[in-house]
């Protein structure tokens, strides 16, 4: 690893970052203080700003530059013991983004018929934010919404005041029954603005209209549904296995299954090579090298 780690040092010297870090598997990063290039499937460098950098672009472009005299690296790094789920819950992932961007959705997810395990999404994720959590999720914000309040908004932290509640007719004791229950949901993404919270939950419903068409342990062949605000399509694989393609409303049935059938055999594939048990949620494994 010593190569590696004079790696870390270079780069971290000529972007002056707060911090570089060698990183395997999870999500590619979407932090605006965070810098990336990839070096090894599975493996990425990444460098730490204390803010997001004026010239992020030519940080990029010049980080690509410093990693690519360490490409034969590639040759002997191996993912480290007990990581090997990360890096094949991301290729789940990247195939569902390759899918929702084809089939013109929002989103694409696997999830199974029982199991609280969000096995794949193209979508933001967070720890915690699993399947039984967004079913929770859907049915509390569409009781609030019901009321003529926006769940979203009060998820994101800004709590509707007396006024509002009265416009609405919502009861004291109802609201704080409503707030405590949403101030729970809200502890998975503490940092999700409003609009993160209406694409969360969204998909939340989308989740919970397929899974409540599976019966008697199996997954339904075909699911097509298309409410105010939001649509879904799924199809089931594997018996067990729901893949649903998010809209934002009407969509074409057509094409949504045209590219989903297309896509199903190779995502069957990657989703039965994951782990039995879902290991510990998301985000990359960071290696801390000594230097």
């Amino acid at each position: 690893m010593d190569e590696l780690t004079k790696l870390l040092d270079v780069v971290q010297r000529d972007l002056d970052a707060a911090d570089v870090r060698a990183e395997v598997g999870g999500r590619e990063p979407n932090d605006p203080r965070l810098v990336w290039a990839p070096l090894a499937p599975g493996w990425r460098i990444v460098a730490v700003f204390d803010g997001p950098p004026n010239d992020a672009e030519s940080k990029r472009e010049r980080l690509a530059t410093l990693v690519r005299p360490f490409e034969h690296l590639k040759e002997r790094i191996e993912v480290p013991a007990g990581s090997l789920g990360p890096v094949k819950e991301r290729a789940v992932d990247e195939a569902l983004d390759a899918l929702a961007e084809r089939a013109g959705a929002s989103a694409a997810v696997v999830v199974d018929e029982r199991s609280p395990v969000l096995w794949g999404s193209s979508a933001l994720r967070v720890e915690g934010w699993d399947v039984d959590l967004m079913e929770r999720a859907s049915a509390l914000a569409d009781e609030v919404a019901r009321a003529g309040l926006d769940p979203a908004e009060w998820l994101a932290g800004k709590t509707p005041d007396r006024r509002a509640l009265a416009e609405a007719d919502v009861d004291e004791t109802v609201a704080q029954r409503w707030g405590h229950r949403l101030e729970r949901i809200a502890t998975v993404g503490r940092d999700w603005q409003a609009d993160e919270w209406r694409e969360a939950l969204k998909i939340a419903r989308a989740v919970s209209a397929v899974r409540a068409e599976c019966s008697g342990g199996r997954a339904p062949e075909r699911v097509s549904r298309t409410e105010d605000g939001w649509a879904v399509f799924a199809r089931g694989f594997a018996q067990i296995y729901l893949c649903a393609l998010v809209y934002d409303g009407a969509f074409s049935e057509l094409h949504a299954e045209g590219a989903l059938v297309r896509a199903l055999p190779h995502l069957e594939t990657l989703v039965l090579a994951l782990p039995p048990v879902e290991p510990p949620p998301r985000g990359a494994k960071v290696i801390r090298l000594q230097r």
